[in-house]
């Protein structure tokens, strides 16, 4: 079996600048579910999906909702 190579974004303080491309499937489903939630949330929580292009260009293809529920300064989400 081949190793796998992981790469991990860490953001610092660094000259570098960061490049982002986001699908307009991306904002579509973030505002969806920002107009779809409960009338008490005062936020959405969601995750973004995609990989690093071969220029370092962060491409970011999908999203989704993550449902959680507010406790004091905690957000735990559910593990159903």
């Amino acid at each position: 079996m081949a190793a796998s190579k992981h790469i991990v974004l860490q953001f610092g303080t660094s000259s570098a600048s960061l490049s982002a491309k986001i699908h307009p499937l991306v904002i579509f489903n973030i505002c969806d579910c920002y107009v779809r939630r409960p009338d008490q949330a005062e936020r959405v929580i969601g995750t973004l999906l995609g990989s690093i292009l071969p220029d370092g260009t962060v491409d970011i293809r999908n999203s989704y909702a993550v449902p959680h529920s507010k406790s004091s300064d905690q957000v735990p989400a559910y593990k159903g």
